[in-house]
């Protein structure tokens, strides 16, 4: 199994946005020293939930500090972006980064989001497949030649391309089974956010991404090294005891879950799509109805070294490639995200080495 930090910038109350950006890129830079496989970002707006909204700059702030370590995106919104620039972005960073990069992309959730960005939410499944096309065409083709419902270019040429051939490896956000489907006819490689979710749930995606990979009719070498690329996320938290560790994490984690619901909510926006409100309500009411301690017993990764290494081997067992620890969200101190780095890399990993 790899391992790999994930990093969204949380503005929690009584920290200056200046303080969390400068502490959580100094994270991004002991996740190397510590051995960690990856170090991922995404990209989020408008909310105290993410400030990571150029994850571009912080994936090439990254790439000049570091030099064996992995950088992902988890992910780009592909909505958000004109495809032509964030090929020729995409392809900077790769470059930079001397082929280290992984190109994670998905289409979105925050309505606020959409609406900042003058988007409709209701269609992000047509920029996202759109915007693919015109990426890979970008990536790989002197010119890019497409005709889609949002998106036309007539024999654009898009440089650089990629240092990696045939350009950096890709991979999509999905939840829906819709989503996992065209993932899987299309041979890409799946991030799946295992917040909330118990093993059983997370090991229910695995078994639908490995049947539809099945039903496109992949061979089963190609099913075996997609699977290998699966990767979850989770909340991670490493401290002496499990005592320790709950009492340091339940107060960030439930900030967490009030910044998640204020961040989906749609109520005080006008002019959406009827199924955005929908969907909107039903992501803030899961939120409320969470539990602490269903969630710290079912699914979160929090508690003394050996709790979480037996939590993990469960992960191993289920299949999943790759774990993304997201270890400072809801403004955790920095000094124990640090400690926690430094139990996770001395004591958690090396049992799956």
């Amino acid at each position: 199994m790899r391992f790999g930090t994930y990093y969204f910038l949380q503005a929690a109350p009584g920290r200056a946005v200046a303080d969390v950006v400068a502490e959580e890129v100094e994270q991004m830079v002991l996740s190397e020293r510590l051995g960690f496989d990856s170090i991922w970002l995404t990209e989020h707006h408008y909310s105290d939930y993410g400030l990571s909204s150029a994850p571009s700059v912080l994936a090439a702030t990254v790439a000049a500090r570091t030099e064996r370590i992995n950088i992902g995106l988890a992910v780009f919104v592909l909505p958000f972006h004109h495809p032509l620039r964030l090929a020729e972005e995409t392809a900077t960073l790769d470059i930079l980064s001397k082929g280290r990069l992984t190109v994670g992309l998905g289409r979105g959730n925050r309505p606020l989001e959409f609406v900042g960005h003058m988007v409709r939410q209701e269609q992000s499944r047509e920029y996202l497949e759109e915007g693919v096309e015109v990426l890979l065409q970008a990536w790989t083709q002197e010119q890019v030649t497409f005709e889609g419902k949002h998106w036309r270019f007539d024999g654009i040429p898009v440089h650089p391309k990629p240092l990696t051939k045939p350009h950096p490896p890709i991979a999509f956000a999905v939840t829906s089974q819709a989503s996992i489907d065209w993932i899987a006819h299309k041979g890409f490689a799946m991030l799946s956010s295992g917040l909330f979710n118990t093993p059983p749930a997370t090991t229910r995606q695995r078994d639908a991404y490995q049947a539809a990979l099945a039903r496109a009719g992949h061979a089963p070498e190609t099913i075996e090294r997609l699977l290998k690329r699966w990767v979850v996320s989770k909340h991670v938290y490493v401290a002496p005891t499990d005592a320790e560790a709950r009492a340091d994490a339940e107060g960030p984690e439930r900030w967490y879950w009030d910044s998640f619901a204020r961040s989906i909510d749609a109520s005080s926006l006008k002019g959406l799509a009827y199924e955005v409100y929908e969907e909107s309500a039903a992501a803030v009411q899961r939120m409320r109805n969470l539990r602490w301690e269903e969630m710290v017993e079912e699914a979160l990764l929090i508690g003394s070294p050996e709790t979480v290494r037996q939590r993990i081997q469960t992960l191993a067992d289920s299949g999943v490639g790759e774990l993304l620890c997201w270890m400072n969200f809801g403004g955790l101190e920095p000094a124990k995200v640090r400690r926690s780095m430094e139990l996770f890399a001395g004591e958690v990993m090396p049992a799956f080495r």
